[in-house]
């Protein structure tokens, strides 16, 4: 077993995922990268430099397909200290827009990928005493009518994260679960285009408009969200287990 840790991004090719695999790789971290997007993965390690990077497509929603991925990680470097659940794929809309399809894919890729991806990992994870990081969203305990899969995804996230936590002071495994706000990137890009078309708003005044009607000063960007994971998997966290960190600006107030 090396002597460097090793970090699992899953959703790597995603905004969030990609900003967490580049701030963990600044620290030292050697990445395997994982998500659908094969071209997109190699792309972005690629832009990596100073640790060893491994690109490993995946497609969650396929029986087999975390352990698999878990098992061909740990072969590659020997051990995994740290894994990041951070893929998702949803459609947006109320609980009478949805169809069944929309749901079970939903929860296939983001919550169903995530839970066996943690069962797969949790034996390497106890035996280096490492991480599991969760990206949930604020929805979970924020929920809206309109995002009506995203918020049932990210409430079953967060409690997933918290009972897990609890048996990972068994066995020596640190789970924490973070719960982005609006963060800038491809989706929400979308719908800011929609935004500001519907108030005659070019793009960056579309983004001032949009974080304002919530009363903060900018939306969130991917890189925020990376430097929360960056410390949860830190000394400097560890007395912090179990724990659901808010992120976003101040909309949620949480505690």
């Amino acid at each position: 077993m090396g002597t460097r840790r090793v970090a699992l991004v899953l959703g790597a090719t995603g905004d969030i995922g990609g900003a967490v695999a580049r701030a963990l790789a600044g620290d030292g971290v050697d990445i395997v990268l994982s998500g659908r997007d094969t071209a997109g993965l190699h792309a972005l390690a690629a832009t990596i430099e100073g640790s060893s990077v491994l690109p490993l497509s995946a497609d969650l929603t396929e029986d087999g397909a975390a352990a698999k991925l878990v098992a061909d990680a740990a072969a590659a470097f020997g051990r995994i200290d740290i894994l990041v659940t951070a893929a998702a794929q949803f459609r947006p809309g109320t609980m009478l827009d949805l169809s069944a399809t929309d749901w079970t894919e939903g929860f296939a890729a983001m919550f169903f990928g995530a839970v066996q991806a943690v069962q797969a990992a949790w034996p390497h994870l106890a035996a280096t005493r490492g991480h599991a990081i969760l990206v949930s969203g604020v929805f979970a305990i924020r929920p809206s009518a309109r995002s009506a899969l995203p918020s049932a995804i990210a409430a079953a996230l967060l409690n997933f994260a918290k009972s897990s936590a609890e048996l990972g002071l068994r066995d020596g495994v640190s789970v924490n679960c973070v719960l982005p706000g609006p963060v800038a990137g491809r989706r929400l890009d979308e719908q800011l285009v929609r935004f500001g078309a519907a108030r005659g708003l070019d793009p960056v005044a579309a983004a001032q408009a949009y974080a304002a009607q919530f009363g903060i000063d900018r939306i969130g960007a991917p890189a925020d969200v990376a430097k929360a994971v960056r410390f949860l998997v830190s000394e400097d966290a560890a007395q912090i287990r179990g724990a659901s960190l808010v992120i976003d600006g101040g909309i949620t107030r949480a505690m």
